[in-house]
Parts: structure tokens; sequence; C-alpha cells
């Protein structure tokens, strides 16, 4: 378990281990970039509950992506009612429940795809990338499910132009917190990078008529 989680580590924080500088070659350090989510509103849970945590994350993503599937749309197809449920789903439960096509209200069809980070991401651009398109994330942390909207990373620049990103700080929503205890951070070097078990990230694309079924 400690070895695991010393490269787990390792990974987090030096993701592009195959880009050795050059020698002689100065490499150009950007310290504290942000990537972030601006003005990023949530909506209440419906209950207090874990499925009703990440369901409003799922419910966000796509929110932002023009597909209006709320958090009750999620919680019951995923529990079949109006059920409280406090367990993480497995990553493998999380895909059947959202992948696939929908019809949504206005007609329009959507192919909906999880991209899941097995983790803390060995690759920080994976985590970045979305944030830097104004998307949040699901992230599992603690067995807990929180909104991932921003983050806090010093970026390095080798001469040929190549990049490595080291993320110091992941700002997250705790949608079950009171308000005021609601803004939490996982600190790179403080925190466990084990105790996060997923990234999570759902892409909508909505379907031409030509892939209507």
């Amino acid at each position: 378990m400690f070895r695991r989680a010393l490269i787990l580590a390792l990974l987090f924080t030096v993701p592009l281990s195959a880009a050795k500088k050059p020698k002689g070659v100065p490499m150009a350090r950007l310290p504290g970039q942000k990537a972030e989510v601006a003005n990023l509103t949530l909506p209440n849970p419906a209950q207090k509950c874990t499925n009703y945590a990440w369901a409003v994350a799922v419910a966000t993503m796509l929110k932002l992506q023009d597909v209006p599937l709320d958090q009750n749309f999620w919680v019951e197809r995923a529990n079949g009612g109006d059920l409280c449920v406090d367990p993480l789903p497995t990553l493998d439960r999380l895909s059947h429940v959202v992948d696939g096509r929908y019809t949504l209200d206005d007609g329009r069809k959507v192919q909906l795809e999880t991209h899941i980070i097995d983790g803390a991401p060995t690759i920080p651009d994976e985590a970045l990338a979305p944030l830097k398109h104004g998307m949040p994330l699901l992230v599992f942390w603690n067995s807990r499910a929180y909104v991932l909207e921003g983050a806090v990373y010093d970026e390095f620049i080798y001469p040929n132009g190549q990049r490595m990103y080291l993320i110091r700080e992941l700002k997250m929503i705790d949608v079950l917190a009171p308000e005021k205890e609601r803004k939490v951070s996982f600190v790179n070097g403080t925190d466990e990078a084990s105790a996060i078990s997923a990234m999570i990230f759902v892409h909508a694309t909505i379907l031409p008529a030509s892939q209507w079924w």
C-alpha cells in the first residue's frame, strides 16, 4: 500500500518523466498558474445524500454543454426512484448509468460518454484540460463526491516547446456541506494523492439527424 501511494504521489507531481531537461539549456517555469470554471453555480442537492452529490456534478457538467438532464433524472436512473444512497458508485456502475444515447425534451439526440481518471491523475493535463475549457469535473476523494471547479499548478516549458505540469492545489465544492463550508482544497504535498479514487468528466455530443436511431 505504501509503495502504491508513493508511486501515485510521484506520478501526480512529475507526469512527463520522459521529458528530460537538455543539459545546459534553461527550462522556463511559470508558477501559480490557474485553471478554473468562472462563476460556477451549483443547485442544492434535493437530498443530503451521496447519490445526489454526484448527480449534481453530472447535471452541472451537462448543463454547461446544453444538455438539461437534472440531478433527479440521474438519481432515478441510477437507483430506480427518489432514493437516498450514501456509498459511492463503482466506476463501472457510474459509466453504465451515464453512458449512452438520450432523447432530450426538445427532440435532440445526444451521446454521453464518461471519461474516467482512475485515481489521482498521472498526467495532470487530463484534469486541467476540461477546467481550461470552463468545465468542472466530478471527484471521488476520501469516499465523498466533490465538484472540481479549479486548480493551481506550475507549468514548465522546455526549449523544444514540450510542457510539464505540477499540480499544487485542487479546488473543490462539497455540495453536501453547509454553505460556509462548501469550499475545500486538496493540497499536493499535504494531502494523500492515493485518497483520490477517481476524477470524472462527462462529454456530451449532440448527434446530427443522420445518426438518429
